[in-house]
């Protein structure tokens, strides 16, 4: 009878990423699917401590025990969800509410050629959106100026630009418009650079054996470059580091296949 050596099995990655986050109280709270991740990769690395002998003339080395083990991996996502941007800039998402109304005078100082976003704050720089009725008087009072001649707006965005070579001199102005209830969301950056969790990654290979890996307990940590603009036709990406943790008497990475029906 012939050799039967082991049958090779080979795998093209594909599957589905998850995050649990943890709570304050160190508690899962439901798995985010992070949505499509072309690259989820899990890297392994080793330090040992070699041991020589002193009992005879050369030294032989005679034990060579693993002291440390790190396992590392990154995970490069383009679904650039809200959710996966808050992740990426350190930061929390909320709703900002703009309530409906009119402001009869709004003050800017402004100079020709120049961008000015009307009702800026510094806890909302987004301003005003979806503006109308937008009237821009000089600051001591007067005829308006006129639209399409001294300033243009984009009412979408709330944006009003200064036309250079209009009659809006440099210096302060008043504009008056009025805004509907409208809401977006919005990310605001935190010192929050580090994310704890669970990972799971679940195998949806086209074939050969499917095998899923959960990791207890993982940190991500934003790293690389978000493209914001960008000439070429690349998809924008971004890119997370894992570090992969041990539990308090529990176990860094299991890996499951399916169950065979008996």
């Amino acid at each position: 009878m012939a050799n039967k050596f082991e049958k090779s099995e080979y795998v093209i990655p594909r599957g589905r990423v998850f995050f649990d986050p943890i709570d304050d109280a160190d508690q899962i709270t439901g798995e985010r699917h992070f949505g499509n991740c072309p690259t989820v990769t899990l890297s392994i690395s080793t330090e040992k401590a070699p041991h020589y002998s002193a009992e005879v003339g050369p030294g032989v080395k005679d034990a060579d025990r693993v002291v440390r083990i790190d396992r590392t991996g990154k995970i490069t996502c383009d679904n650039m969800s809200i959710d996966n941007r808050a992740m990426f800039i350190s930061g929390d998402k909320s709703t900002t509410t703009q309530e409906a109304g009119s402001v009869a005078a709004e003050g800017l100082k402004v100079i020709p050629g120049r961008f000015y976003q009307l009702g800026r704050t510094d806890a909302n720089p987004a301003g005003a959106r979806n503006v109308s009725a937008v009237v821009v008087t000089p600051n001591a009072g007067g005829d308006p100026f006129e639209l399409g001649t001294d300033y243009t707006i984009d009412a979408a965005l709330g944006r009003l630009q200064i036309l250079a070579g209009g009659n809006i001199p440099a210096g302060p102005i008043k504009v008056a418009y009025t805004k509907p209830a409208a809401t977006w969301q919005t990310i605001k950056s935190s010192e929050k650079t580090l994310r704890r969790g669970a990972l799971r990654v679940i195998s949806n290979v086209a074939d050969g054996e499917q095998s899923d890996t959960y990791m207890p307990l993982v940190t991500l940590t934003p790293t690389g470059d978000l493209s914001l603009v960008t000439s070429d036709d690349a998809y924008t990406s971004m890119e997370f580091d894992v570090e992969v943790l041990t539990p308090p008497n529990g176990v860094a990475i299991f890996v499951d296949g399916r169950p065979v029906v008996a």
